[in-house]
């Protein structure tokens, strides 16, 4: 502990800092172990997904709890910090199983709510990317007129309803049979699209809508991954989903959405993958965001290439992944 020489301004600041430290991550604490509890009540279940926070907050408690206080509630802090540490470690140190390197499929994911800087240079990232299938959460009729009208074969299977009215947008290279199903809350829907050939087909399911951030929002999020779970459970063929659901993995409604169905967490292994509309800002973005964007698989295919980014200029990252067969 550090030798405070306890006079004036000194003592003043040392208070301060043992004040702060033992109220901030009280709270960081508390809310730990609420986040456990988020079947309960949806506040905290909302929780949960600040894990990533609650961590790095945790961490300088504790180091300034210890240099300034002697005290029992270190070891809460230290406690809680390894209790989020123990959720968040497997993005690092998970696996996912080998690919067989056939019949493979390249999804793109944006997540466009927040709009564009850049239209034109968001559609050749696009078109570049050479994906099979791009998904736009929060797009309009303007993306699908700027992507099937620039230098690409797509087409578009899913548009919005109402013109210039946010909403999901599918585009790919050839036609593919959708399921479209209506979760009960409002216009929300999971699509759900059959891709590929007799030598391997694929069901992708996808789905966007709020977090959990008021009573509302979250029984429109329970309906959404009630209404994924019963798609995923109903599908013929191996299951990709991927989206901004409205939650991250952390929460106890995808926690049981993996838990009750074949679906396993592809991120895992890849390390931490922010989507959040604060991920691409210079140096400190990746680590202030959240990662919203997820991807399930089932255990018969596979990620073979994954990455998040590059920034252009919509709401979040978009999210590239290449999947196949497990070997």
């Amino acid at each position: 502990m550090i030798a405070w020489t306890d006079t004036g301004t000194v003592a003043g600041f040392r208070l301060f800092l043992v004040v702060s430290s033992m109220v901030v991550g009280g709270l960081a604490a508390i809310s730990t172990i609420a986040a456990f509890f988020g079947g309960t009540w949806w506040p905290f279940d909302y929780l949960a997904n600040l894990r990533w926070y609650f961590l790095w907050i945790l961490l300088l408690a504790s180091i300034v709890y210890a240099l300034t206080a002697k005290g029992w509630l270190l070891t809460v802090f230290i406690a809680a910090l390894a209790l989020n540490a123990s959720l968040i470690a497997p993005l690092w140190i998970g696996s996912q199983p080998q690919s067989t390197g056939e019949n493979s499929i390249h999804i793109v994911h944006l997540d466009a709510h927040g709009g564009f800087d850049n239209k034109d240079a968001a559609m050749l990232w696009l078109r570049d990317s050479e994906a099979d299938i791009v998904l736009v959460a929060g797009g309009t009729s303007e993306i699908i007129d700027l992507a099937v009208t620039s230098d690409t074969d797509w087409i578009a299977l899913v548009a919005p309803e109402i013109e210039n009215t946010a909403g999901q947008v599918v585009l790919a290279k050839q036609e593919w049979d959708i399921a479209i199903t209506p979760t009960g809350q409002g216009s929300d829907t999971v699509l759900r699209i059959t891709a590929g050939d007799a030598d391997g087909a694929y069901d992708i399911i996808t789905a966007w809508g709020p977090p959990a951030s008021s009573g509302e929002k979250a029984d429109r999020l329970q309906a959404r991954l009630d209404t994924i779970k019963a798609v995923t459970q109903s599908a013929t063929n191996p299951v990709v989903v991927i989206g901004n659901v409205g939650a991250t993995l952390w929460t106890h409604g995808m926690r049981n959405l993996v838990s009750t169905t074949d679906l396993r967490d592809a991120t895992k292994g890849e390390g931490y993958l922010s989507t959040s509309n604060v991920s691409g800002l210079p140096i400190v973005g990746g680590w202030v965001g959240l990662p919203l964007d997820v991807v399930l698989m089932t255990s018969a295919i596979t990620p073979i290439t994954f990455t998040t980014g590059p920034d252009v200029g919509a709401g979040n990252l978009p999210v590239s992944v290449v999947f196949g067969p497990s070997a």
